[in-house]
C-alpha cells in the first residue's frame, strides 16, 4: 500500500470515528502517531502540534460549529488550496483537514 493509499484509508476511519484504542491507525505519522490519537479523542491543543509539524507554512483559517457537527478549513496560499474536515470534536475535524491535506500534496508513492 502506498502512503497516500494509507492516507485516504486513514481519511474514512476518522470520519466513522473508527479508532483503535491502542492509536495503531495513526502508525504511519511515526514518532506523532500519539499526538494524532490525542487529536482523535479530542485535544485541540495536540491537533494545533500535530498541524504545527506535518503542514509547516500551512495557515489555519477556522473551526466553525454547526449544529453538532465541527468544521476545520485549513489553507495554504502558495497552492490555492483550502482542505476541509467535518467531524462530532473540532479537533477531529482539524485531524481531518491536516489528513487531507497531507493527502492532497502527497504523490502516489
Amino acid at each position: 500500500m502506498t502512503r497516500k493509499q494509507a492516507l485516504a484509508k486513514l481519511i474514512e476511519k476518522v470520519e466513522a470515528g473508527d479508532a483503535t484504542n491502542d492509536g495503531s491507525m495513526f502508525r504511519a505519522f511515526g514518532d506523532k502517531w500519539t499526538i494524532c490519537f490525542d487529536a482523535f479523542h479530542g485535544s485541540l491543543d495536540a491537533a494545533l502540534a500535530l498541524h504545527e509539524a506535518v503542514l509547516p507554512g500551512w495557515g489555519y483559517v477556522d473551526l466553525l460549529r454547526r449544529g453538532s457537527r465541527h468544521t476545520a478549513h485549513i489553507a495554504v496560499d502558495v497552492f490555492e488550496l483550502t482542505l476541509t474536515g467535518v467531524a462530532d470534536t473540532p479537533a477531529r475535524a482539524w485531524l481531518l483537514a491536516i489528513i487531507k491535506a497531507l493527502h492532497a500534496e502527497k504523490a502516489d508513492q
